[in-house]
């Protein structure tokens, strides 16, 4: 299982009257950290989660830890403990906010001596844990890898800035690695040769939502690409929607047809009452026209018309409205029921005819339609 040294302040440092160094720490918190990979010599940043570091299982392993002077060559263990254990964490070990905090004593004269002169001013937290290769951010940190199930093994006091190549060359393993101060050189060489890595490459500005910035040519070149794909599906995506539109305009035109055609299918009823009202209009308009008028292709409108020029031959009623030639007609129809038809009587100009026959002929007609409505 991969081990990781973690770099620790402390403070409160006392001694009590058995001459042993006691001091509070902070074992641990969450976060991202930066680690240097002894095996490619990178800066790697991994990522200690909450739900991995604060937990009572953690918690219950800072209590009671081994406390070594620098971190040993192999992790401590019952065989090697007589030699490189110089001091114990205590058992008050316990989680305060994001962090894992506990307090130790160093009864090693050596060690204390170290401490209190400030040759070992840094504790450093060894442990095993497994590596997830999981990047992402974290608190608006970007990280490479995540630490999970921590095994918890010492707690060595090492000088300032000892994680660093000092540490790194007594091991020869690729599980181990160390933490890197923040502020140390190594981590800003390893920023420094990044920086200069990337200005060896070639760069091209490219612009994104209005800003600038600049990639290296392959970066553009992919973006460009993308830019280019991208148009193309939203070109395709134009016309596939005209062509979904024009299919929704074809439906609803055949909806119309369709519904037109419903509209003008007449049903029984309404053809039993257009046959009436036309036998009715012709029983009428019998009154006003000769017996060779001819009503075949004609519609109720025009034979009304002719109904009012035979009382009023100048009469043109081609741009009247038909509200109003049907409301003349009926006041002519309604005179001549009253016996107002002969010469001069209420101003009508036309001899009031003997239809008698004509009607008789109009009546048998309606007759034999009714008969057949029966018979089905």
């Amino acid at each position: 299982m991969p081990k990781r040294f973690d770099v620790i302040g402390i403070n409160n440092l006392n001694k009590n009257s058995s001459g042993f160094l006691t001091y509070d720490l902070v074992a641990a918190q969450t976060g991202v950290f930066p680690y240097l990979d002894p095996e490619t010599g990178d800066i790697v940043y991994e990522l200690k989660h909450p739900d991995d570091l604060l937990t009572e299982e953690v918690l219950g392993q800072l209590k009671n830890l081994p406390v070594t002077d620098d971190h040993p060559w192999e992790l401590v263990n019952p065989d090697n403990s007589k030699e490189l254990v110089k001091g114990m964490t205590s058992d008050t070990a316990r989680i305060v906010g994001e962090k894992l905090t506990g307090r130790a004593t160093v009864f090693d004269s050596g060690l204390i001596g170290k401490v209190l002169n400030g040759n070992k001013k840094e504790c450093s937290l060894g442990f095993e844990c497994e590596i997830v290769e999981e990047s992402g951010t974290y608190q608006g940190q970007k990280y490479d890898r995540r630490q999970t199930n921590f095994n918890l093994n010492h707690l060595a006091m090492v000088e300032k800035g000892r994680c660093g190549p000092d540490c790194s060359a007594r091991l020869d393993s690729k599980d181990y690695a160390y933490q890197v101060r923040k502020d140390s050189d190594i981590l800003n060489d390893k920023s420094k040769k990044k920086q200069n890595k990337r200005s060896d490459q070639k760069l091209k500005t490219i612009k994104l939502d209005g800003k600038e910035f600049e990639v290296a040519e392959e970066v553009a070149s992919r973006i460009d690409t993308l830019k280019s794909e991208n148009e193309e599906l939203t070109k395709n995506v134009g016309q596939l929607e005209g062509k979904l539109d024009g299919k929704d305009d074809q439906v609803s035109n055949l909806q119309k047809k369709v519904d037109e055609l419903e509209g003008n299918q007449l049903s029984d009823k309404k053809i039993d009452e257009a046959v009436s009202e036309r036998l009715e209009l012709l029983k009428k308009a019998d009154k006003f026209l000769d017996e060779d008028y001819e009503v075949e292709g004609k519609s109720d409108k025009e034979i009304k018309i002719d109904c009012i020029k035979a009382v009023n031959e100048k009469f043109d009623g081609e741009d009247r409205p038909d509200e109003y030639i049907e409301a003349r007609f009926d006041v002519l129809s309604e005179m001549l029921d009253e016996g107002q038809g002969s010469y001069g009587d209420k101003n009508l100009k036309f001899k009031k005819k003997d239809s008698s026959s004509r009607s008789d002929a109009i009546e048998k007609k309606r007759q034999k339609r009714l008969n057949m409505r029966g018979d089905e």
